[in-house]
């Protein structure tokens, strides 16, 4: 597989852990809890690098992903189903499945990947804005980061947020914003994300 499909395959852990955590904004008290069901997550924008090597940007990601073999695609969908994601409607979209005790509680309280130990802290502005951190370490790396997310609905969400740590024992550093919505009660097969 060319280098540039392989690498979001190992960045997967690390973008599922960044949806999850930036989505955990929307669960303070004081701010706007999220339906549960089916969400998508979409990247509007990300830059970084990992091993000293620039991530791939959106356009060369989006253009390895038109040209995946069905093979290749399949292989893609199983690693993603392994980690509770599915593959979502355009290019760099993922989806995951918000179960109804996710909802109802701090998603923070909870790392996207059980074999993760997490801390964060999270500061609502406002019913619709919060400014928020994290630190992760678990056996594929660590990562700590802030950020804050703003829009905040039962049905949607955005979020701009810097991250740094390793995985797989290399060096990564990342900015990101993504764009959050929900698509409905069925998860369409997807397990619930954590839960």
């Amino acid at each position: 597989m060319p280098p540039i499909l392989h690498r979001p395959i190992r960045l997967l852990p690390v973008l599922a852990a960044a949806a999850m955590l930036a989505a955990g904004a929307g669960q303070a008290q004081t701010l706007s809890k999220r339906k549960p069901g089916l969400w998508e997550v979409q990247q509007t924008q990300h830059s970084g690098q990992v091993a000293g090597q620039a991530m791939p940007s959106k356009r060369e990601m989006d253009a390895a992903h038109a040209k995946m073999t069905p093979a290749q695609r399949q292989q893609l969908e199983q690693g993603m189903r392994e980690r509770g994601l599915g593959l979502g409607s355009k290019p760099g979209a993922m989806r995951y499945c918000l179960s109804p005790q996710m909802a109802e509680r701090d998603a923070f309280a909870q790392a996207p990947d059980p074999s993760m130990k997490c801390e964060h802290s999270l500061s609502p502005t406002s019913s619709s804005e919060a400014r928020f951190s994290f630190s992760c370490s678990g056996p594929q790396g660590s990562l700590k980061g802030e950020g804050r997310g703003w829009n905040i609905t039962p049905e949607g969400y955005r979020t701009s947020m810097t991250m740094e740590g390793t995985i797989q024992g290399q060096p990564m550093s990342m900015k990101m914003e993504q764009t959050g919505r929900w698509l409905g009660s069925d998860c369409q097969g997807i397990k619930p994300l954590g839960g």
